[in-house]
């Protein structure tokens, strides 16, 4: 059960839910111009978010101890 709680894979479980968010929030549509900006505030920190999280993800199961 350890083996699945590892940091890395909370991580990546974490980065793809962010991506998710990322899609669904960018594919919505907005009826004002005030809406579509925080649709795409909201869908690119979302992104971001996923993007560092993944790249900390991939770092953290290839640079772990006894590698």
């Amino acid at each position: 059960m350890s083996d699945l709680l590892a940091p890395p894979l909370v991580m990546a479980a974490v980065a793809l839910l962010a991506l998710a968010g990322a899609a669904f929030t960018l594919t919505r549509p907005a009826t004002s111009d005030a809406a579509i900006y925080r649709r795409r505030i909201a869908g690119t920190m979302l992104g971001a978010g996923a993007v560092i999280l993944g790249g900390f993800a991939y770092a953290l199961s290839s640079w772990g101890s006894g590698r």
